[in-house]
């Protein structure tokens, strides 16, 4: 039996060996897997089918793109329709994201800047009670509490009023919110509403994007879920956090954006469009003239490859020559990103980074991640403040014209696993008026004390180092 069992494991490691060395896994998250699956071979081999194995996903994705192929190949069509209509040349920038992200360039944009849920929620229930042919709501996290009932009560309205309504949300996002009563009223209505990869084996594998499009004409995104502490804050501390309200060509890749996650979360035969899809692209009026692409990763119609966000964010972060001013709750960069941060800073470029006191869940946890990697930049010059609140906004200011609003976080997770997006300002005017608010927001931070942060004991440093091996949870 010993002889039997003593093989048994022989031909498990085999099997590690095989998954692991023939992953895209990078070398340092192979070996600790490797550590994981060969010391705890069960529960480690249930864990990882969960958390680390991209087989599963990758044919999830295979089958997704052959069942709606048609459907996709028709949103490719669309977008190229559109592209550079203007005919501006394109900036590197510009064109980078072009063509490593099938990134289509308008220049007729308007924006509206929120740094608060009170005025961005009244603005949207505003904007969603006009609708009057279509409305598609996307969210990571919908709570039952006063503002997702009242958002949940709007979309009962419309669609009750004939307005065909999609309401699109992540599973695991609204796992613990007991929203999913709300839906059920949403779907009585003639809503129809749909979770985004409700099975076990995607659970590494979210989707974060936070998006709302209203007839095809206004769009929403960035870093508010829905939910009261988004206006009203948590225990006392303020909820500071950054969302824009967009009309112009932008909004139509808003609207690939949505589509290609409905069809991608959609089981077969129950799509629900009422008219076919060019009828959801309509001709927009320009009241704008603000440049903006739309930075978008886990497309199943375009770029489906998890490094969309990383490089895009590294080419941005890599070309700084003054300035980079970063927002970011939480802070578990990738190696080349980390990498950077201490070339420019060391360089003389303005780096600074504002994150967040407090948190919600997972404090001790996150701070101690964030701690792990900012003794890696305090010697490099990097400034590091930390607002006094909840800072969840998601920004980046790269000299003095790029601008990025969206729903990534400067973590492993977001810029190399989940489903998120971003969109890229090229403009002076924008640039500035953020980076106003960026300078209010720092008169309410506190500056990383280096002196004392390097006298944490040896305790601590232990605490954040082993920590540091689930940042690619965070």
């Amino acid at each position: 039996m010993r002889q039997f069992l003593s093989l048994l494991y022989i031909a498990y490691l085999f099997f590690v060996i095989f998954m692991i060395f023939f992953s895209r896994k990078k070398p340092t998250q192979r070996f600790s897997w490797i550590l994981v699956l060969v010391f705890l071979p069960v529960v480690g081999l249930i864990v990882y089918s969960l958390m680390g194995s991209e087989i599963y996903w990758d044919y999830k994705r295979r089958k997704i793109r052959q069942r709606h192929r048609p459907l996709f190949l028709e949103l490719d069509a669309i977008a190229r329709k559109w592209h550079n209509r203007s005919g501006a040349e394109l900036s590197p920038t510009q064109q980078f994201h072009f063509k490593r992200c099938g990134s289509i360039l308008t220049d007729d944009n308007a924006v509206e800047v929120f740094t608060n849920g009170r005025p961005k929620f009244a603005m949207l229930f505003e904007d969603l009670r006009a609708a009057r042919d279509h409305i598609h709501v996307q969210y990571f996290t919908i709570h039952n509490d006063a503002i997702g009932q009242e958002l949940i009560a709007i979309l009962k309205e419309k669609a009750s009023q004939g307005v065909e309504v999609k309401l699109l949300y992540d599973s695991f996002g609204c796992g613990f919110t007991f929203v999913r009563p709300l839906f059920r009223e949403l779907k009585e209505a003639g809503g129809k509403v749909q979770g985004i990869r409700p099975w076990a084996r995607a659970l590494n594998y979210r989707n974060h994007r936070k998006l709302v499009i209203i007839d095809g004409r206004v769009g929403y995104l960035g870093g508010m879920n829905v939910g009261v502490h988004y206006a009203e804050g948590v225990g006392g501390m303020e909820w500071r956090d950054t969302h824009v309200r967009l009309t112009g060509g932008v909004v139509r890749d808003l609207q690939q954006i949505f589509i290609s996650d409905w069809v991608a979360s959609a089981r077969k035969g129950r799509l629900g469009f009422r008219q076919r899809l060019p009828h959801y692209f309509p001709e927009v009026e320009s009241n704008g003239h603000l440049p903006a692409q739309i930075i978008a990763n886990g497309l199943y119609n375009k770029f489906i490859g998890q490094d969309v966000i990383n490089l895009s964010y590294f080419n941005l972060i890599s070309g700084a020559k003054e300035r980079l001013w970063i927002q970011t709750p939480y802070f578990a960069p990738s190696e080349p990103v980390l990498q950077s941060l201490k070339t420019l800073a060391l360089r003389g470029v303005d780096v600074r980074i504002m994150t967040s006191s407090y948190y919600t869940f997972g404090g001790l946890f996150h701070h101690n991640i964030k701690n792990y990697f900012f003794r890696q930049l305090i010697d490099s010059g990097v400034r590091v403040f930390k607002y006094k609140g909840i800072m969840h906004a998601k920004t980046m200011l790269v000299d003095d014209e790029q601008l990025c609003i969206g729903t990534v976080n400067l973590n492993v997770r977001s810029l190399e696993r989940d489903d998120e997006l971003f969109i890229y300002f090229e403009s002076p005017e924008q640039n500035a008026h953020y980076s106003q608010i960026f300078q209010a927001d720092l008169e309410h931070s506190i500056e990383l004390d280096y002196a004392r942060f390097r006298k944490e004991t040896v305790l601590s440093r232990a605490l954040e180092s082993v920590v540091s091996l689930f940042s690619p949870l965070s």
